[in-house]
């Protein structure tokens, strides 16, 4: 059974600026940056195109690396996009990228459901993990 993560966050601006952010490269050039235990192999051309792929690699551990293939498979403008794993360090993954409007502000609101190797126990570590990014 997968074990879900939910975080919101609030941004000063209308839905539609946030949702730009994310369809442009520099959103996802951003937001990758922050992480340091990820490597760029392949952006995703558009998040906008069903099928689309990024490709990843993730330190997982010193000296320990793993391809990460993420793909898209959902989009509705200014309301949500979603990607699966395709290849990678889960046994599943899939993380959809939720936006409303909260009066003149915006809720950006990440849901993933995710299976790992020893779950339930890993669920806890994995959680943080995905937190701190």
């Amino acid at each position: 059974m997968p074990a879900i993560f939910e975080c919101k966050s609030v941004f000063n601006c209308p839905v539609e600026k946030l949702f730009l952010f994310h369809e442009e490269p520099v959103g996802f050039q951003t937001l990758v940056a922050l992480d340091k235990s990820v490597k760029v192999l392949q952006a995703p051309e558009s998040i906008s195109k069903i099928g689309t792929q990024a490709i990843l690699e993730v330190t997982l551990a010193p000296l320990i690396k793993k391809k990460w293939i993420a793909e898209h498979i959902g989009y509705q403008k200014n309301k949500i996009f979603i990607d699966i794993q395709k290849e990678g360090p889960f046994l599943s993954f899939k993380h959809e990228h939720r936006f409303s409007s909260v009066g003149e502000y915006s809720e950006l609101t990440d849901h993933i459901e995710f299976e790992f190797f020893l779950n339930p126990v890993s669920k806890y570590f994995v959680a943080q993990k995905i937190k701190s990014q």
